[in-house]
Parts: structure tokens; sequence; C-alpha cells
């Protein structure tokens, strides 16, 4: 009987350490000009302008240049290959937080693939999603819940493997397969899953965010008789309302295209294509996120300067990037 796995394979021996092989200019950024080479030189995304510099340091003083400024007063024009490289700056720090000499181009530019790894579990909950996926399908049924201790109970049943050879069989048969073809179909899951795996480690991000929240609503609760605590932590409500939304509906947005399997295989180059444009979206924003995970992480739920200063961080992180945005209206028109 076809078994759809919903454990991830056993990962091979590592292979013996291959020399080390000259870098190249069309997937490191291997640059030429002394500068840009210097030891500690790097590129990151600026904490008060948002753009991207080069961050550099001249003996005492720490210089930060714009690639615009970099380019103009190093005469790095835009045909060289240092140029070439600039060029790509800007769309890499989307998926990294520094770029240095010799670093990788992110996979996400060279070939669609991802920068960073998932753990094995990850790659099980995809693959339970996409089993309980299949089974409402055939059954006609809804699928009753996304949580995944859920889904792994529920595709680990011995009633649900029993189903699921007769389910493959009804999706190969109507791919065009035939219904005996089930290992074809098996190999597109996998290939399914392996995309997948990256919206579910996303998705245990978005947990941690749910747990700032969490932690902000008990922060209200443990100080409701100090009036100045509990009006920040209502303005902290109010601003993280919409990104903690907008996360939510890109989940969803996913959830929905997806969540048909037969959908899915029949066009699967564009629906992987869309997976990895829903992976990229959310990885950007959760780096925004990284340094508020840090800071709510080991602060206990109970009163003390733990909790009351990431408050403080949490308000200034929010009101930054997130700021509470008016709908201004003339003569009945938004704007």
């Amino acid at each position: 009987m076809a078994e759809l796995a919903t454990t991830a394979p056993e990962t091979a021996e590592p292979a013996a350490e291959a020399p080390a092989k000259p870098v190249s200019r069309s997937t490191h950024f291997h640059f030429t000009h002394k500068l840009l080479a210097l030891k500690g030189g790097h590129f990151s995304i600026s904490s008060t302008t948002e753009e991207p510099v080069f961050n550099v340091a001249l003996g005492e003083l720490k210089a930060a240049l714009t690639i615009p400024t970099l380019a103009d007063e190093f005469k790095i024009t835009p045909e060289t290959d240092d140029g070439t490289l600039l060029a790509i700056i800007a769309k890499s720090l989307k998926f990294v937080k520094e770029i240095r000499h010799d670093d990788s181009i992110p996979r996400e530019l060279l070939d669609g693939t991802s920068s960073w790894t998932v753990e094995p579990q990850h790659r099980a909950t995809a693959r339970a999603r996409i089993t309980v996926n299949l089974i409402a399908w055939v059954n006609g049924d809804s699928v009753a819940s996304s949580d995944p201790r859920v889904m792994h109970k529920i595709a680990e049943d011995p009633e649900t493997q029993a189903r699921l050879n007769d389910a493959l069989g009804n999706v190969a048969e109507k791919l065009g397969y035939g219904r005996d073809n089930k290992e074809k179909v098996l190999e597109q899951i996998d290939v399914v899953a392996r995309e997948m795996s990256y919206i579910e480690a996303l998705r245990d991000r978005h947990g941690k965010i749910k747990m700032i929240d969490r932690k902000i609503t008990d922060a209200g609760k443990l100080y409701r008789r100090e009036r100045s605590i509990v009006e920040d932590v209502q303005r902290i409500q109010v601003l993280i309302k919409n990104p903690i939304a907008e996360f939510g509906g890109i989940f969803q947005a996913v959830d929905a295209q997806t969540g048909e399997l037969l959908s899915v295989l029949r066009n699967l180059k564009h629906q992987i294509d869309f997976v990895r444009t829903m992976r990229d979206e959310l990885h950007t924003r959760f780096m925004r996120w990284e340094e508020m995970i840090q800071v709510w992480d080991p602060v206990p739920s109970e009163r003390g300067d733990p909790i009351e200063a990431a408050l403080r961080a949490t308000y200034r992180f929010l009101a930054r990037y997130f700021p509470q945005r008016k709908d201004w209206t003339l003569n009945g028109s938004k704007f």
C-alpha cells in the first residue's frame, strides 16, 4: 500500500569536506574594490533611514555610506563587476540582515529556493497537513482544525492511513496517470511538502509574535490598577493589531490556495511560485520582528522591571514601523 510518510527521512552521513573552491561572482558577493573587501565592512539596512548602507571603520571613523554615495565616491559604475553586485544589494537584504565580502547571494534571487533551513518537524507537519486535506477532499469534508498537533494525530491514525491509499489512487486517476501510478503522485506530493515546510516554519514564528501579544495582554491585567501602564498597554494593543492581522491574512491565503491537493498538482509550477512568493513575504516581515521576539522570550508574565522594559521597547518598535493609520476624508472620499 502506498504511504504518505509524516516524518522526515533520515539524513545521510556528511561527506568528507571538499577542498575550498574559488568563489564566483555569479553566486557570491566577491568584490574587487579593496574598500568593499575590508575586514569588518558590511552592508545592512540603516536603522535611521531604512535604506541599504555600507558600514565600514576607517581608523577611528565609522562610516555608513549609501549605495549611490559609495558608487559615486569610489567610481564604481553599473557595468563593472562590483557595480553589478551593488545593484542586487537592496533585494538581498530582504532575506539576510548583513552582507559581507564573499557572502553567498541569497538563493531566493538565484533559483527561487530558500537561503534558510527548516527543522524536520516542519517537513513532517507539512506532510500531515497534506494528508488531512487529501482525506477531507475525498470525503467531501472540510478540515476541522489547522492545529499541527491535531493534524499529526489525524494523519497518523490507522483509519486515515487505510483511506490514504484509495485517495492517492483517485488523485492519480484524475491527473491521468492511471489509478495504479500512485508513486507519481507521491513524488509530486514530496515536492509540495518540501515547499510547504517553510510555511510551517513561519507559522512557528507567527506563534512567537502571538506570544508577545498574549504577554502584553497579561501585562494589562497585572497593572490594571496603574493607569499610566494600562494606557501604554492599550496604545500598544492598538498598534500591534494590524501587523498580527496581516500575518494571519497571508497564512489564510496560502491555506486557501493550497488546500485542495488535486488543484495544486494540476498547476504545480504556478502553485510553487505562489508558495515561494508568500514564503519570502512572510520571511521578510518576520526578520523585522526578531528583535522583539528576543526581547519578550525571557520575560515572565509577572510584575517587574523586565516586563515594563519590554513594554517600552515594544511601543517604540511599533510606533516606528507600524504607526496608526488614519483615513482622512474630503467630500466623502478617502485619501
